[in-house]
């Protein structure tokens, strides 16, 4: 009943918060089988919400045991079916109760249930697939060895990818990979148990990897990023649609290896690069452009005439939304340090003071009319905010009217320096990007 009422709830509190969830590959995952979910963790909690919407039905969710320290909170946690891990890096932890946590992991794998498992063991913004910690292999290695290879165990690696984990109306992307039997490990599990859960760990962070954007090399995050930001849309327009992986992952990984690659073999490339870029986006990002714009074409007139009949909801929207929408920004601030928490930590205050707010504005509008009229008012908050929300994506950020409007002469000045500057950048890329390929296929890498 519980997972009845939260699911529509969470449902709706998704599809507002994400632009867009993209899920691939599901045909992928077998059914009528006992399966382990094992996914990276770049949000703290949204991860868990997305995986519980896009996975099959009642899913255990193995969670670390700080979470079980309050009370209520911990009866919660266990009527969802959330089995406690304890972690050595938690304070008070008592490693020794896993063993409790390997009894019910194994018992609802037995059962028919499906587990989910971060088995990076912590949520991180990091784009990589941190080592894995080798509690999912143990879990499905100990339940095959127990039921002597009756049970059919599969894991099965899950890939999250956000353009940004802590950006209200960002896109997520969530790629199901190709499960990995169990059985085959079975064997050497019984005559070097250690050994096994490592291979099979090592196997799943290959796969994990394969299913995300991995950086081996920290230094080169920053021109990844700015690479990405501004060619990732040209490289995706090459390369031929999957259910399995979307466009844009795939031009992101070749855009990453392409880096590490020229990295090795001429770093002063990638050096001159990563200051052309780094310079590049400081301009836009002092007009507030998008780098995936293209920043030199003016807002056809249906955009304005779209943008003037709007603009009154618009506005009605804006002034009775405005307060829940910027105050959890007040929230995140303790986070900054921590931009895997931040989209959690926004979700979770909107979903708090929207529909506070709309009860206080209800409440008061009740003493100014009848019941039935205050009802109709509270009904056009939420709607107006989705309006306003809606011009703010497809109209202000794509066309940014202030700068058409009020400065339109410095306006197409900058912007037709920018537009120059990045069809230079693209030009060159696109040469790299040949140079790239052509030796990729000479040396078969």
């Amino acid at each position: 009943m519980l997972l009845y009422i939260l699911r529509p709830i969470v449902r709706l509190a998704l599809w507002i918060f994400f632009r867009k969830i993209d899920v691939r590959g599901h045909d992928r995952v077998p059914s009528d089988r006992s399966l382990i979910f094992a996914a990276n963790h770049p949000n703290v909690m949204l991860d868990t919400l997305i995986l519980g919407l896009t996975l099959p039905p009642d899913p255990r969710f193995l969670g670390k045991s700080t979470l079980f320290k309050n009370p209520f909170y911990a009866w919660f946690l266990r009527q969802l079916g959330v089995i406690p891990v304890a972690r050595t890096r938690d304070r008070g932890s008592r490693t020794y109760s896993n063993r409790d946590m390997l009894r019910a992991a194994c018992g609802a794998l037995r059962d028919g249930h499906s587990l989910v498992i971060f088995p990076e063991g912590i949520s991180h913004a990091e784009i990589k697939v941190r080592d894995l910690k080798p509690g999912a292999a143990r879990i499905a290695l100990r339940t095959e060895a127990e039921t002597d290879g009756q049970t059919g165990i599969c894991i099965v690696p899950i890939g999250l990818t956000y353009t940004d984990p802590g950006l209200f109306r960002s896109d997520v992307s969530v790629h199901f990979g190709e499960a990995i039997e169990i059985l085959p490990f079975l064997r050497a599990y019984r005559e070097n148990r250690n050994a096994a859960e490592q291979d099979l760990t090592t196997q799943v962070h290959e796969r994990l990897t394969a299913l995300t954007r991995h950086i081996d090399n920290p230094n080169l995050r920053t021109v990844i990023n700015d690479l990405s930001a501004i060619y990732t849309d040209t490289v995706a327009d090459e390369i031929p649609d999957s259910s399995e992986l979307s466009r844009k992952l795939q031009a992101q990984q070749e855009i990453i290896h392409a880096v590490h690659h020229f990295a090795r073999t001429d770093p002063e490339l990638v050096r001159t690069f990563a200051e052309r870029l780094c310079a590049h986006h400081r301009k836009l990002r002092r007009l507030r452009l998008s780098p995936n714009l293209p920043p030199a074409l003016s807002p056809p007139a249906g955009h304005l005439l779209l943008a003037l009949l709007t603009s009154p909801i618009v506005l009605y929207g804006f002034i009775h939304n405005a307060l829940p929408y910027y105050l959890p920004r007040l929230f995140v601030r303790p986070y900054r340090d921590k931009p895997e928490t931040i989209g959690t930590v926004k979700m979770a205050a909107g979903a708090v003071l929207f529909p506070l707010w709309y009860l206080i504005l209800v409440g008061v509008a009740c003493l100014f009319m009848d019941l039935q009229n205050a009802l109709i008012y509270g009904l056009t908050l939420p709607t107006s905010g989705l309006v306003t929300l809606l011009f703010d994506e497809h109209i202000l950020q794509k066309w940014p009217l202030w700068q058409s409007v009020v400065l339109p002469r410095k306006r197409r000045y900058y912007l037709n320096r920018l537009s120059r500057e990045r069809a230079t950048i693209i030009h060159d890329l696109d040469a790299i990007k040949e140079r790239y390929r052509s030796k990729k296929s000479g040396d078969g890498f």
